[in-house]
């Protein structure tokens, strides 16, 4: 115990010696009083490095500065490891070798470095910047021993695995390039392959009623001609029927009166114009005439509306004022793309306003109608990708998303509605068919899939070891998704062109944590 005594004394005189070179002239040193150490400090030093315990980052991986990395063979930063590479030590600055730090960054030696300025600070947060006098770009720490980067080599840090994000991976390093031959280790790449579901559901196929319209007349008459059938395929502004229409040819009848007010009574404001111009005609008979003017052109303007709204083209209507023609023929045309799906108008036939003559669909994409029960609503959400099938059709399968969820549950089901949308450029599926909806993973872009044998759990989270060369191997995180029968679902962290580990992958698993075991870096 006295021995021991004597050793704290020698040190904390030898603190303050070293303190004293550091210390700026207007900081009061401690007196040797007060940094007597008393039975509490002595209690409160470290016993393998003496130094107070709270501040032993040696033994406490917790007071290391964070995002720095360790070297357990010599006990000490990597970026301070001068045993591994004696290339990165500036003989220039001073060292403590009693806490393996340079003098200027040692804050056990120096505890007013805990509150230097920010310029200082930035250099002891990130070691990898040299000294600021030196005015050197920052150095990558590389591993000598396996020829990858410090702080990528799983073999010398595998406790940087709980840092990695999906795709990341740390790179294990074999002995020489037919090691792993020798191991037995044989990889694969992935496998391309359908998703499987998650969750599959029962729904219904109807037309997208976002593209599907119930052609009607606007006026009643008598259908005169019937240009298109059923099932067949219309173009925007395609004539599909004509009507004879007392009302519109009255309509017509009108506009052309209209028309010739108009211009009469624009006449009229001309004349009358010019004569206030001169001061022939008093300003009352030139503001009547402006008001009849615009009288007349604004009853124009609504009759030629009511044209517009009855079918007719600007060409049409452009034709109509050349010819004064007195046609009651009133063209029924499509208002978009798509198929007849159904025809009601026959020629000879009494319709009025409301009558549905054609339905019209555009059928490349189609609704399908599902039910979801109320213990799964969690699981589905709008954007969800989904894959249908119908039992009809066994060799069809196509993929789209959920567009709506309803807001209320049925409550003779308990079921809550919604809805997705699929693409049917084959136009293989039919208004009414019974089908599958299957939800899919979340992420798929293109599933791959390798032999289950091939994950591993490593700090509760998913990896598998893809090869980049012969001797090179990464120990890389995923995401996974289903299994079924000794297959994996990949969703994320691997592509396909990469080689996977499937056989003998626990060979590298073991260089992975060997280090745990006391293998680690070595002195070169």
């Amino acid at each position: 115990m006295r021995y021991n005594k004597i050793i704290v004394r020698v040190s904390a005189t030898l603190i303050i010696f070293v303190a004293s070179f550091w210390t700026p002239a207007t900081k009061k040193l401690p007196t040797a009083q007060e940094i007597r150490p008393t039975a509490s400090l002595q209690e409160a030093l470290c016993q393998s490095h003496q130094i107070p315990n709270h501040l032993c980052f040696f033994c406490d991986p917790s007071l290391r500065e964070p995002g720095r990395l360790w070297c357990n063979e010599h006990e000490r930063y990597e970026d301070r490891c001068f045993i591994c590479r004696p290339e990165f030590k500036d003989d220039d600055r001073l060292w403590c070798e009693a806490h393996k730090l340079y003098e200027d960054e040692c804050f056990i030696c120096r505890p007013e470095l805990q509150d230097v300025p920010n310029a200082v600070e930035e250099q002891r947060v990130n070691p990898a910047v040299s000294s600021p006098a030196q005015g050197t770009p920052s150095k990558e720490l590389q591993c000598l021993e396996h020829g990858v980067l410090e702080r990528e080599c799983g073999i010398c840090h595998p406790e940087l695995i709980d840092r990695l994000s999906i795709g990341q991976g740390l790179k294990i390093r074999l002995a020489s390039s037919d090691s792993a031959e020798k191991a037995g280790i044989i990889s694969t790449v992935p496998t391309a392959g359908i998703p499987a579901a998650r969750h599959t559901f029962f729904g219904k196929t109807t037309y997208n009623q976002n593209r599907f319209a119930r052609i009607t007349p606007l006026t009643g008459g008598i259908v005169q001609k019937v240009l298109i059938d059923v099932g067949t395929s219309v173009s925007e502004g395609e004539l599909l029927a004509g009507i004879s229409s007392p009302e519109f040819t009255q309509a017509k009848s009108k506009y052309l009166s209209a028309l010739a007010d108009e211009s009469l009574k624009e006449i009229i404001f001309e004349r009358e114009k010019r004569l206030l111009k001169k001061k022939i005609s008093p300003r009352q008979d030139y503001e009547q005439a402006r008001a009849e003017y615009r009288m007349a052109k604004s009853d124009k303007e609504a009759l030629l509306q009511q044209l517009l709204n009855y079918g007719l083209t600007g060409e049409e209507i452009h034709t109509l004022e050349e010819t004064d023609s007195s046609s009651s023929f009133l063209p029924i045309r499509a208002p978009f793309t798509g198929t007849l799906v159904s025809r009601n108008a026959v020629i000879g036939e009494v319709v009025k306003p409301g009558d549905i003559l054609f339905d019209l669909a555009d059928i490349s994409s189609m609704w399908v109608e599902l039910s979801i029960p109320e213990s799964n609503l969690s699981l589905v959400k709008i954007n969800d990708p989904v894959e249908v099938t119908c039992d009809v059709l066994p060799d069809v399968n196509v993929r789209g998303h959920i567009t709506w969820i309803s807001t209320g549950i049925d409550e003779r089901t308990r079921m809550i509605k919604g809805r997705a949308v699929v693409p049917n450029t084959a136009f293989q599926l039919k208004q009414g068919m019974f089908c599958h909806i299957h939800l899919l993973s979340e992420k798929h872009t293109g599933s791959l899939f390798i032999s289950a044998d091939a994950l591993h759990t490593l700090h509760n989270k998913p990896f598998v070891f893809v090869k980049l060369s012969d001797d090179l191997y990464e120990a890389r995180r995923i995401i996974t998704g289903s299994k079924n029968r000794g297959t994996l679902e990949i969703l994320d962290g691997l592509s396909p062109h990469e080689e996977v580990v499937v056989d003998h992958s626990f060979t590298l698993k073991s260089e992975l944590l060997k280090s745990r075991l006391g293998v680690g870096c070595v002195d070169e």
